[in-house]
């Protein structure tokens, strides 16, 4: 008896467990269905993903002709070096004749005494017209002994002698003459005149100061005209070449303005004068020269100065469809991405020149109408679900 009441007793825990579990079983269903409705229902309010929102411009086609930049410095065409020719004391100086002077050309810059070349030149005249006299008398004397000759009055030696009297003569002539241009030449050396209109950038003599032979006493530059080296890569000379052999005869017009490292402020109009023959071994640029008349003029004083940074523009004509868009959007200046079907899509694109805060491009492809992406993603690939800000904002309102 006591074995079949064990019995019993075991049958009623299992099957008390069994209605635990079951009940168990049933919540766990319950509850793992009211989670997939909540789930459901979330996911019918939830927007669907359009994708990384993202900044985009348009491309805007270039009309014709662009502008080609490149950096350079401004100088004068000419610049000198003025150094003491003869030897003296300075006797005057112009009182222009300081840093920042100007000068017609022709004008007076200082005086060295002249006393002693003008003495020179008076002795050479002098000796100039004792050699010529030598000469007259040399030549009488030839033109007789040939005479004497003829009757046997005198031997063919001496004639030969008389000959060369009168070699000796006129070579004594041309001797003094020499000496007698070089006196002058002197003279002339002991008043320095500006040989163009110039400036003067820097001067180093005063009055009753004394000078030498090759002593550096001043610089000056020309006035009349500034120049700019600029270099150019080779897709930029290649436009300015074109646009030279378009030209013709006329000149291509050249502007000068100040950037960021120029100290003036004024601008500048000249022409194309020509290209280098070499290049720019540092840069590996084609150097072109631009001519500015009259950049140091007494009207651009204080706005436009030598050595100074400037930035060359030339105006050039597009020989393709060109475009003008945002550096920003430029992606290794080979590529750029473009919103298309909201997705990204690449066009390969060629940088033809920067213009400020915009790159001009070619692009086999073309950029017509397309949404150019501005905003820099931290991954980038073909085909990536974007969608454009302009679109977002229309959505919103």
């Amino acid at each position: 008896m006591p074995q079949v009441e064990k019995k019993s007793i075991s049958s009623r825990f299992s099957f008390v467990y069994g209605l635990v579990a079951l009940a168990g079983g049933v919540f766990v269903m319950m509850a793992a269905g009211a989670s997939n409705n909540v789930a459901d229902a979330a996911a019918q309010n939830r927007p669907v993903d359009k994708g990384q929102l993202v900044e985009t411009m348009t491309a805007s086609v270039v009309d014709g002709k662009y502008v080609v930049e490149a950096p350079g410095r401004l100088q004068s065409r000419q610049n000198l070096l003025i150094v003491g020719e003869v030897a003296g004391k300075i006797t005057y100086v112009n009182p222009k004749f300081v840093l920042g002077g100007r000068f017609a050309e022709g004008e007076t810059f200082f005086q060295i005494n002249k006393a002693d070349y003008e003495a020179e030149v008076a002795r050479s005249k002098a000796g100039v017209a004792s050699a010529e006299a030598s000469l007259v008398q040399a030549r009488l004397d030839n033109e007789r002994r040939l005479d004497l000759v003829k009757t046997g009055a005198v031997s063919e030696a001496s004639r030969d002698q008389a000959v060369a009297n009168l070699a000796a003569a006129e070579a004594g002539v041309a001797q003094a003459k020499a000496s007698l241009i070089r006196a002058q030449e002197n003279l002339e050396r002991t008043t320095v005149k500006a040989p163009f209109p110039a400036l003067v950038t820097s001067e180093n003599i005063s009055l009753d100061s004394y000078v030498s032979p090759g002593q550096e006493l001043a610089r000056i530059l020309d006035t009349r005209a500034g120049e700019l080296v600029a270099g150019l890569s080779p897709r930029k000379a290649a436009a300015v070449t074109r646009a030279l052999s378009i030209l013709a005869e006329s000149k291509l017009v050249a502007v000068a303005k100040p950037n960021e490292g120029s100290v003036g402020s004024g601008t500048l109009t000249g022409y194309v004068d020509q290209f280098s023959p070499s290049i720019d071994a540092a840069s590996r640029t084609a150097l072109v020269v631009a001519v500015f008349p009259e950049a140091f003029s007494a009207e651009n004083a204080g706005r436009v100065f030598a050595n100074d940074f400037m930035t060359l523009e030339i105006a050039v004509e597009a020989d393709q469809q060109v475009w003008r868009v945002p550096v920003g959007a430029v992606r290794k200046d080979s590529y750029v991405w473009v919103v298309k079907d909201s997705k990204l899509s690449k066009r390969l694109i060629t940088v033809i020149d920067h213009e400020g805060e915009n790159a001009l491009v070619a692009s086999k492809d073309g950029l017509e109408g397309e949404q150019l992406v501005l905003s820099i993603l931290s991954e980038e690939h073909e085909g990536l679900k974007v969608r454009a800000a302009s679109t977002a904002v229309a959505q919103l309102q």
